[in-house]
């Protein structure tokens, strides 16, 4: 059945006759699967827990790949470039940052767009608290604000706890020298209670999130007095398992490790840490090249030492490099430079990419400025920098490249033929025995078997730059290699040109390809005694097909289809054209044209026309300028001594010869009786579509029926038709736009985009277009694959739903989340109990795990209530106070506070305060249940606690503008009392000054509200 259809599509195509135009609700553009890596990608992002990839690029997609070969692209309403990109890991979500300040939430199980969160000041840092679900968001004004994931509603709230530029910088922060921030990360193993913001003049500050304070302030005196010039942070990662050391990159080159204070030792010290130094400075070559670097990642190999990866690139040069890390600063650096050919623009260490039986092999993947992804084995990375200094120093790793399946040459020419999609019903084949994209074998593709042969659905035809010719099973996206023909010259050597045009005839199996050298082969493949048409699929080098050749002049490029005669015309770009019979490649006969442009012969059609009651077969041809030329096929008789030619020239894409049927003539003439018995020419150029008469054609004059002008360049165009042989047209624009047109109105059907899609026509280009007759469309471009479907029917593709999800939510176990997650059968520990708990000294072991278990759910719990309390005034209400304040423009009774009342609450509440108190009580508490031996010990600690409260209370009321109640300075309190009599009186007057003036406002009210009403009755009066 499938044998048939195909056997049917090609005769259709053979000649079109009266025309059934295709209608709107016929028609439903739309992307059916992308394949590959996007032209523009620019960051990386991975979720460990669930093995996904990220890809964005710079014009709003995202392209996602998974376990399993699965892999999916996200577009974005807007098409704007990434500038954050980072999962909540294991959740199922990723988020991204927009040049538009605007945080993205994508649901990567449904990929779709759920929540757009604008941002009101630019995004200069990004960071997800993986294991607490907030999310760290430092701008250009150096401040750092929190916004909190919903992951039921898939959405983000913003919260009122918030770091404050001039909280954070230290007393140098003030409002006309702000810094933005470039980095902000938690500390390891202290995530809930400390985050590092590193500003972009080198400032560190580590803050304390309970307290809402700075613990440790480095790197702020060096930049200071440094009298060279000012570096700026470009990157930074910890070093450091424990978090106690970091390694920032500089502008300039620079690499320092710096020392950041651990959870213990910042616990031991009631004052603000300074650091002025760093503990280690790398010379690495990048300052010496002054090569910013951008990036860096730490892996950790065991407790003492680890691997880092440190990229740097500018304009002028790239560098790559991995060394060792040690524990001991003074310690030998063992390094490796990597050999990228270009600069590096992001980095991932991924694991369960690769193939099916390595999903533990951690690769590193590494995205390049052309978009181009190389891969390195990490292992292999590490065992060469284990062995470099041993006297037998291993090789250097190799790289693989992501590339498609294709092969390393390029794609110069296509063919595509489908089958009736209700035949895809019987398949259950597993998209995993198709090439892995992220694989780290070579990319060579094993072929198929005879056994497979009988389950392909859809024939995809390649001709490469290297002159080899693939026949592919795209009855699945992902494509999978039948054969190759390799093409060799007559001393048997494999020629290296590329196929410039194909024509594959599928009722005889001949296949007939050109080649930019002029040389044309012709493919006759062998049939077996099923008849099945598919038997030549099994062919082997020279096995099960047989090749004539002959070689013509300029390179070759366009071919007609076999006319009924077995005839074939081939065209080259010196505008000869040669008719060649096929069954012995012998030249009929060969006729040259002139070109207004340098390119030659576009297009080639056999076609049959019928004039006065009799059919004459005619070769109509299309220059390269869109000049029409029509022959008699037999003789090669010129019929039109004068072409048709457009007004201006421009390049040919289609040439094609339909009737109208009786419906259809009013759409495009007038002029019924005349119209209605036309045959007509469909010539398709970059710049418009014309319908010719091709009567008026053939006696050497030029009458248009119909003509639509393009806005933006045409590449490609093609006719297609439904089951019910309804006929359009489909084009493809250079800028990723496709229309589909009715005939032979030529009117817009629908339309759609492929963002990112660009089509070049230069020699060496890797772009192409095929398109079966029934609207499939095959679009690559790159390292990237287009599967466009324009009609209204089922997807003719396999595995479309399988490999195109990445992650599904309900198949994800909670043992593959990185969270810890209590258990709901527990039963939660009332006050006592937890008191009790460190009194059991006989089971030690189960009370430390108790205790980590029941830390991670308090520490939730308390950031919970820490993050939804204001610890400082929002930035809106303090640029409205202060706006009121400058403008002082009216006093209100309100405002006054005559009385001043103690127990009124001054400035913005603090949850830190209240914790201290239950901690105290708590400590209390504890210290009556423990043996009378500690009674001192505990008393101490008691007095300490005492006498902490007092002293927050009192920094806080100086902050505000507050005595300290705690000073015996007795003139303090008179002062004090002084100065708030002294502003009441102020307000007081300020009030009696007001209340005049509204008196006055109101006499002069009444005064004409009276002089109103005086002037109303006399005009009542008069009239």
């Amino acid at each position: 059945m499938f044998v048939k259809k195909l056997v049917e599509k090609a005769s259709k195509k053979q000649h079109i006759g009266s025309i059934s135009s295709l209608r709107a609700e016929d028609v439903s553009p739309r992307l059916a699967f992308h394949y590959g890596v996007p032209a523009d990608a620019a960051l990386l992002a991975y979720d460990p827990v669930l093995h996904v990839l990220a890809v964005a690029t710079r014009n709003g997609q995202i392209k996602l790949f998974g376990r399993d070969n699965t892999q999916a692209l996200l577009q974005s309403p807007s098409p704007h470039p990434s500038r954050f990109l980072q999962f909540a890991e294991g959740q199922g979500v990723l988020l991204n940052v927009n040049a538009q300040n605007q945080i993205e939430i994508w649901d990567i199980d449904a990929k779709k767009l759920c929540y757009l969160h604008p941002f009101e000041k630019a995004i200069t840092a990004f960071s997800v608290l993986q294991k607490n679900l907030y999310i760290y968001v430092g701008d250009s004004s150096g401040s750092v604000s929190l916004l909190k994931i919903d992951f039921a509603q898939r959405c983000l709230a913003d919260m009122p706890y918030w770091i404050p530029f001039a909280e954070c910088y230290g007393s140098s922060a003030g409002v006309g020298n702000c810094v933005e921030v470039i980095f902000i990360s938690p500390q390891p193993l202290a995530e809930s209670n400390r985050v590092l913001i590193i500003f972009r003049d080198g400032v560190m500050s580590l803050w304390d999130i309970k307290a809402s304070k700075v613990v440790s302030l480095s790197g702020k005196t060096m930049q200071q007095q440094s009298q060279q010039e000012a570096k700026s942070v470009t990157s930074a990662c910890w070093v450091c398992a424990k978090g106690s050391k970091i390694a920032i990159g500089y502008g300039n080159g620079d690499l320092y490790i710096w020392a950041i204070p651990e959870v213990t030792s910042a616990q031991n010290s009631s004052s603000i840490g300074s650091q002025n130094l760093p503990i280690q400075r790398l010379n690495l070559g990048y300052k010496l090249d002054k090569l910013p670097i951008v990036s860096l990642r730490w892996i950790c190999s065991d407790g003492k030492s680890g691997r880092l990866y440190i990229n740097g690139f500018n304009d002028h040069g790239h560098l790559f490099q991995v060394l060792i890390l040690n524990e001991e600063s003074e310690s030998r650096i063992v390094k490796m430079v990597l050999p990228l050919t270009e600069s590096c623009e992001g980095m991932e260490l991924v694991t369960g990419l690769s193939d099916p039986n390595k999903h533990r092999q951690s690769t590193l993947v590494l995205l390049l400025k052309s978009g181009q992804m190389c891969l390195y084995d990490d292992s292999e990375i590490e065992r060469y920098l284990l062995h470099s200094q041993s006297r037998s120093p291993p090789t250097l790793p190799n790289y693989s490249s992501v590339k498609l399946p294709y092969g390393d040459s390029g794609i110069s020419v296509a063919k595509f033929f489908t089958s009736n999609p209700a035949a895809l019903a019987s398949s259950d084949e597993a998209s995993t025995k198709y090439p892995w994209l992220f694989s780290m074998k070579d990319k060579s593709q094993a072929l198929t078997g005879l056994t497979n042969i009988h389950k392909t659905r859809n024939l995809y035809i390649t001709g490469h730059l290297d002159g080899t010719i693939s026949f592919w099973d795209a009855s699945c996206p992902l494509l999978l290699q039948i054969f190759m023909i390799k093409q060799q010259n007559e001393d048997n050597t494999s020629t290296s040109n590329s196929i410039t045009a194909l024509q594959f005839d599928m009722p005889s199996s001949i296949l007939i390809s050109g080649e930019r050298s002029g040389m044309v082969r012709i493919i006759s493949f062998k049939k077996d005694s099923s008849d099945n048409i598919f038997s030549f699929l099994n062919a082997k080098q020279g096995d099960n097909y047989n090749i004539r050749s002959i070689k013509l002049k300029g390179a070759v490029t366009t071919m007609s289809s076999i006319s009924k005669s077995k005839h074939f015309a081939a065209g080259t770009e010196k505008g000869i054209v040669s008719v060649i019979n096929v069954e012995d490649a012998t030249i009929l006969y060969q006729k040259q044209f002139e070109c207004r442009l340098s390119g030659g012969i576009a297009s080639l059609q056999f076609e049959i026309y019928s004039h006065n009651g009799y059919d004459k077969d005619i070769l109509i041809i299309a220059m390269e300028d869109s000049s029409i030329f029509i022959l008699e096929e037999e003789t090669g008789k010129l019929l039109n001594p004068n072409p048709v030619q457009t007004d201006k020239p421009s390049k040919a894409l289609l040439l094609q010869m339909m009737e109208l049927s009786l419906n259809d003539a009013s759409a495009v003439s007038d002029n019924y009786e005349t119209v209605s018995k036309e045959t007509l020419l469909l010539l398709c150029t970059e710049n418009a579509i014309r319908l010719f008469s091709l009567s008026h054609a053939i006696q050497g004059t030029k009458k248009i029926i119909n003509k639509k002008k393009f806005s933006s360049c045409c590449c490609f165009a093609s006719l297609i038709h439904n089951s019910s042989d309804d006929i359009g047209l489909i084009l493809v624009f250079s800028t990723g736009k496709i229309e589909i047109r009715s005939l032979p109105d030529l009117s817009l059907l629908k339309d759609a985009f492929l963002r990112g899609f660009v089509y070049s026509r230069n020699l060496n280009s890797t772009s192409s277009i095929a398109c079966s007759s029934d609207g499939e469309a095959i679009l690559v471009n790159g390292e990237e694959t287009y599967f466009f479907s324009t009609l209204c029917q089922n997807d003719i593709y396999r595995h479309v739903d399988s490999i195109g999800t990445v992650y599904r939510k309900d198949n994800s176990t909670r043992e593959d989340s990185s969270f810890i997650v209590k258990s709901p059968k527990e039963k939660k520990k009332g006050l006592f109990g937890m008191i009790m708990k460190d009194n059991k000294g006989s089971k030690a072991k189960e009370s430390d795990t108790d205790g980590s278990e029941q830390f991670i759910a308090t520490t939730s719990e308390e950031l919970a209530s820490i993050f939804s309390s204001a610890n400082f005034a929002p930035p809106s209400e303090t640029r409205n106070s202060s706006v009121r304040d400058d403008e002082d423009a009216e006093l209100d009774i309100d405002d006054i506070d005559i009385d001043d009342n103690p127990h009124k609450q001054k400035g913005p509440h603090f949850p830190g305060l209240s914790k201290e108190k239950i901690s105290k009580g708590l400590q209390t508490l504890r210290g009556k249940l423990k043996p009378k031996t500690q009674e001192n010990i505990s008393s101490g600690n008691k007095k300490n606690e005492d006498e902490t409260p007092v002293s927050q209370v009192d920094q806080i009321k100086m902050k505000y503008g507050y005595a300290n109640t705690t000073n015996d300075d007795s003139t303090s309190v008179p002062k004090m009392i002084g100065n708030k009599l002294q502003e009441n009186i102020k307000k007081l007057e300020g009030i009696n000054i007001r209340a005049a003036d509204m008196a006055s406002g109101a006499q002069s009210f009444s005064a004409m509200a009276k002089e109103l009403l005086r002037t109303t009755k006399n005009e009542k009066g008069t009239s």
